[in-house]
């Protein structure tokens, strides 16, 4: 368990980088920030195991300590949000703890075939019981830190 993200770069550097933007399979998440964030692979690097579901990239965001998880999908938007989850739990139980208002969760599929009251609705629970934030977008997805 890590007692801050400083702690947890500076023990996992193969899996981190100074980077604003994550991309796999023509998906892209990129951050629109002057700000300094560090990107850390999750899947395969920072979570090996195979027996857990985990999203693939975090993102650090250093003036306060907020954290984004992000899963670039095909089209199963509900496993993705499920990925996020387990993330966040692993992330609690061994990882780092985060407090719930500084997490954000972000789904970025290649199509959303979910209807827009289902997309509400996770976007709601997520916000109830796992972070403060839930975006889902098609393709690429830019987010502008405020």
């Amino acid at each position: 368990m890590h007692n801050s993200f400083d702690d947890l770069i500076e023990a996992n550097q193969n899996c981190c980088s100074k980077s604003k933007v994550a991309s796999e399979n023509g998906k892209r998440f990129e951050i629109d920030s002057n700000e300094e964030f560090t990107r850390i692979r999750i899947d395969d690097c920072l979570i090996s195991s195979q027996q857990v579901e985990k999203c693939d990239f975090g993102f650090v965001r250093h003036f306060n300590n907020e954290f984004y998880f992000v899963e670039l999908k095909g089209k199963d938007v509900k496993k993705a949000l499920n990925q996020i989850i387990s993330t966040i739990s692993v992330f609690e139980s061994t990882i780092i703890k985060i407090p719930k208002e500084k997490r954000f969760g972000f789904i970025v599929s290649s199509r959303n075939p979910l209807l827009s009251t289902e997309t509400n609705n996770l976007k709601q629970a997520f916000a109830k019981n796992y972070g403060r934030l839930l975006e889902i977008k098609s393709v690429h997805c830019k987010y502008i830190s405020k």
